[in-house]
């Protein structure tokens, strides 16, 4: 997605001053990054914030923030959890089928009887 609409390619900007607002208030974030993914961070978070806000009935930002921190860390280490487990998983199974593979070559083959 692009901003100009003329290409595929994101736009960046070395060093990009981006307001984004989070639970109402304005924070002019330096980034080197594309500018709409900033922008979609800010509103994941400023979603998650809200939502323990309102879940807490708790309106103090700095705890609200502790909380999603934490909230975020916890989905960041299950993905990688589930991730490290997919692995494994594909490992073992890329395993047996070269084990498979290597017997079969070394099993004698058979031909057909000449006719």
């Amino acid at each position: 997605m692009s901003a100009s609409g003329k290409n595929d390619k994101p736009v960046k900007h070395d060093s990009s001053l981006v307001p984004v607002v989070i639970m109402g208030q304005t924070y002019k974030v330096r980034a080197e990054e594309d500018i709409a993914y900033i922008e979609e961070l800010a509103r994941f978070v400023d979603t998650k914030m809200r939502t323990i806000g309102d879940a807490t009935g708790t309106s103090e930002s700095l705890k609200v923030a502790i909380l999603a921190a934490l909230n975020i860390a916890d989905e960041l280490f299950k993905a990688e959890q589930r991730e490290r487990s997919s692995d494994q998983e594909l490992v073992a199974r890329v395993d047996e089928l070269v084990e498979t593979l290597e017997k079969s070559l070394r099993e004698p083959t058979q031909t057909s009887p000449a006719i």
